[in-house]
């Protein structure tokens, strides 16, 4: 909340400034920087909104590890963790594939096995482009 707050303040500052510079322009000049002053603040505000937690749209990493999922009326939102990232969530329309291929990545995992999702590009019509692969443990000499 106080992300919020400390944006607020800079866009209150920003508009002052701008106003005080703009006193002796002309009108259409000083709409189009009010214009470009909101583009720029509803840009920031979209980053901070992917930053938050909250679930994006956008494809998925080419190789991860499936924490959980979640199925939440049309879409299924997946806690997804790269290799030396931070988890993120991501939010798919449902389908049956994908349902399947959650599933049987959960299955395994239940067994022990170490896998993880990788993405590939064959254009097959049935096939998610992702495949699940056996990941090798480097366990340390004793």
């Amino acid at each position: 909340m106080s992300l919020y707050l400390y944006l607020l303040l800079l866009l209150v500052i920003y508009v002052v400034l701008i106003h005080n510079f703009l006193r002796n322009k002309k009108f259409h000049f000083k709409i189009i920087i009010a214009l470009s002053i909101s583009l720029i603040f509803i840009a920031l505000f979209q980053n901070i909104k992917n930053n938050e937690g909250y679930a994006v749209n956008q494809d998925l990493p080419e190789s991860f590890y499936i924490l959980n999922s979640y199925i939440d009326g049309d879409n299924l939102l997946i806690l997804i963790k790269e290799k030396n990232r931070e988890p993120r969530l991501y939010r798919m329309k449902k389908n049956i594939d994908l349902n399947r291929f959650i599933r049987k990545y959960n299955s395994l995992k239940k067994d022990g096995q170490d896998v993880v999702v990788k993405k590939h590009s064959s254009p097959n019509k049935d096939s998610l482009g992702m495949y699940i692969e056996s990941v090798q443990k480097k366990l340390p000499p004793k």
